[in-house]
């Protein structure tokens, strides 16, 4: 768990305590060492003239900082997971001897907590709107009828389904919470619905009981009790117990549906599986087994029961990087067989879309859409075809995927495009004085740095070496972007880091924190350009923020006369 960012106040105090030192976040303390002493040599406040010492000695007090963190591996852990933010928590209430990881989970557990408290301020909404859409009239072979009136009317596909859905959870104390819900449907013109009353009550951190209470539109009532206990070694266990009432001709019915059981055990990080068991009107026993990774999912189950036995595979296969997965799974049992496949994709921190086409027998074939946007979920199945028709299949699953991909296209990266120029905008000039008050600190520090500068220049010149003729470091925009270029100049900071006639900026630290570099978009995408001499010939590098650099290469070479020995 990291914690989240706060705000654009984030954006601002982006200093780096690994940028800070030029070094990687795997560096050793020796390398931390090294290049805290070559720091020391530019900017220790004794070698400044007295002019400039304040400047010095706040520059210096930042580079002293972070070697001091960065030195020390407790603090270099916290530092590592939780930013300059974790080093000023409330550690004092963990025992220090403790190790960084037990220091880490402690925190965690803090962290939880105070959420835990805000979140028992609030209540939280979740709805489901479901719309199905019978479009086999497109696919399957009508009715023929004598008359020809009637074989000439092109059907239409109608929506069979309509069905609503929502619920609040309020918490009612530190351990009790309750949930109110309702539904509404209408299925081929037959109305229902219901409303129903849950309170769930923490009996211990291993276990959970659930009360719900609830009436329906046909001078019906239903109750069910629920319970959860967790008996260690990865065990667990879950009991509902429904039960349904109803009212006619001034006499109580009362039914049992049925009671469902679940044994379950977590058998690792990435494996668990259970066995249910249900008795009443559709008795059966079903074992589930899911095997969880990063980068795949694999579930099985089997049913035996009345009516039906079935077994179900399914693997899906997970692209982090993308925000989307793949699925694909297969169904039979004696009520016929059944394959879907399908995808679903994160389109923002809000939003996921999906689309999966079922083909099987005796069901046909259908596809389901579906998009979840914040707490609220909107489904659309269709069915396509009564029977296996391989042309409906083919519309199923080519129609959902062009259609995305033009939305893509066309609507939603421009419109995240724009609001990401829109939003870049409104942080640099909401923070504009605290990014002016890093650009003097970066001129101040660019000014210690010169005269070593210009010694390593001199010495570059005279063997021909590394030479830093423009650098520039900040939002480099192509012509169509409707945003305008905001770079800085960092040549002399560039100079100053070169060594034997090489430079090397390590991977995965923001450029902004070097020494004399200052952040002056905060928000947006950064990139450092770097035109240098090498031999004498000329060379140039662009490079996004959190890559390396290393110069000089023969790659780069822009001019005849370059050459490497």
């Amino acid at each position: 768990m990291t914690l989240p960012v706060s705000g654009l106040e984030d954006l601002v105090d982006n200093e780096d305590y690994y940028s800070l030192l030029n070094a990687n976040r795997h560096a050793s303390q020796d390398e931390l060492k090294s290049s805290y002493r070559k720091l020391c040599m530019v900017y220790h406040p004794d070698k400044h003239d007295t002019s400039i010492s304040r400047e010095a000695s706040e520059i210096f007090g930042r580079i002293r900082t972070a070697y001091t963190v960065l030195s020390d591996p407790v603090k270099r852990h916290i530092y590592d997971v939780y930013g300059k933010k974790g080093l000023d928590a409330d550690w004092q209430l963990i025992e220090r001897r403790k190790t960084p990881q037990e220091m880490q989970e402690e925190y965690e557990r803090m962290q939880r907590l105070r959420a835990q408290h805000r979140l028992e301020e609030r209540t939280h909404p979740n709805g489901t709107f479901s719309v199905t859409v019978n479009a086999t009239s497109l696919f399957d072979d009508q009715v023929v009828y004598d008359d020809d009136y009637y074989n000439q009317q092109i059907v239409l596909p109608d929506v069979t389904k309509m069905a609503m859905s929502q619920s609040i959870e309020a918490p009612l104390s530190m351990s009790s919470t309750a949930t109110l819900s309702g539904n509404l449907e209408s299925n081929n013109g037959n109305g229902s619905g219901s409303f129903n009353v849950a309170v769930r009550r923490t009996i211990s951190s291993k276990s959970w009981a659930e009360l719900m209470i609830g009436a329906t539109d046909t001078s019906g009532f239903n109750f069910a009790v629920k319970g959860y206990r967790s008996m260690g070694g990865g065990l667990f266990a879950v009991m509902h117990f429904p039960v349904g009432m109803m009212v006619q001709d001034d006499m109580l019915a009362v039914r049992l549906p049925g009671a469902n059981f679940t044994l379950g055990r977590v058998m690792g990080d990435q494996l668990y599986g259970s066995l249910d068991l249900s008795i009443g009107d559709a008795p059966h026993l079903s074992s589930n087994l899911v095997r969880d990774t990063a980068k795949l999912r694999f579930a099985g189950k089997l049913q035996l029961g009345i009516p039906h036995s079935f077994g179900v595979l399914s693997v899906t296969y997970k692209m982090p990087e993308e925000k989307a997965n793949f699925k694909l799974a297969v169904k039979a049992g004696t009520f016929g067989c059944m394959v879907e496949y399908g995808g679903q994709h994160q389109l923002s921190d809000h939003s996921i879309v999906s689309a999966h086409v079922n083909i099987g027998v005796p069901l046909g074939v259908s596809v389901k859409l579906k998009l979840n946007r914040v707490s609220q979920t909107y489904v659309v199945p269709i069915i396509l075809s009564d029977d296996m028709n391989w042309i409906a299949a083919f519309y199923g699953t080519i129609l959902p995927i062009a259609a995305y991909a033009a939305l893509q296209t066309l609507v939603i990266r421009p419109y995240l495009k724009r609001k990401k120029e829109r939003e870049s905008e409104e942080n640099e000039q909401s923070r504009q004085s605290e990014t002016l008050k890093k650009k003097r600190e970066a001129e101040e520090t660019v000014k210690m740095m010169k005269q070593s500068t210009e010694r390593k220049v001199q010495a570059e010149e005279r063997k021909l070496g590394l030479i830093i003729t423009e650098a520039v470091y900040g939002r480099l925009v192509a012509d169509n972007s409707s945003l305008a270029t905001r770079v800085v100049d960092v040549t002399v900071p560039l100079q100053n880091l070169v060594e034997n006639s090489n430079l090397q900026l390590p991977v995965g630290i923001t450029k902004s924190g070097l020494p004399g570099f200052y952040d002056p978009c905060p928000g947006s995408d950064k990139k450092l350009k770097i035109v240098y001499k090498f031999r004498g010939g000329l060379h140039q590098v662009v490079v996004n923020d959190h890559e390396s650099v290393r110069i000089p290469l023969k790659s780069h070479a822009i001019g005849e006369s370059s050459s490497f020995s």
